[in-house]
């Protein structure tokens, strides 16, 4: 029995015995090309789809460096109407603080957000990602602060 399945298991991982296969192709397997399946050409679905900025945010103002427990604020330019969010991104996640909530650009398309860094804050680098939207149009900004 042991000798049979091991016979199985090797002509199984060789594609089979000799005579099993019709012009090459292992019976059982599908005929269609790989390229004329389904996905094979397209994006991995673990791969983001290309995304285009085209929505204007500009920093005009942000806090540099910044002690523990005490205030840091960042000020966006884009345009009038666009509804921003941030993402503080500390080493122990994303900052939950009261301020940092989605805003609507004002008439001059402005928007700051203040909050509290805590006293148990990470020294260092805190990267920053600000993106907002307008109808079909979306855009992102980069930045960071530093808490010493």
């Amino acid at each position: 029995m042991k000798r049979l399945l091991i016979v199985a298991v090797l002509l199984a991982g060789c594609g089979g015995a000799e005579g099993d296969s019709t012009d090459g192709q292992v019976l059982g397997e599908s005929a269609v090309p790989a390229a004329a399946e389904p996905f094979a050409t397209k994006f991995h679905p673990t791969e983001p789809p290309d995304v285009v900025f085209d929505l204007p945010v500009k920093l005009t103002k942000r806090t540099a460096s910044v002690a523990r427990n005490t205030r840091a604020s960042v000020t966006i330019k884009t345009t009038k109407g666009a509804e921003c969010g941030i993402d503080v991104q500390y080493k122990s996640g994303s900052s939950t603080a009261a301020g940092l909530g989605p805003k609507i650009a004002n008439s001059k398309g402005a928007i700051t957000w203040k909050w509290l860094v805590g006293s148990n804050t990470t020294k260092g680098r805190v990267p920053i990602v600000i993106t907002c939207t307008l109808g079909d149009l979306s855009g992102r900004l980069d930045t960071s602060f530093k808490v010493t």
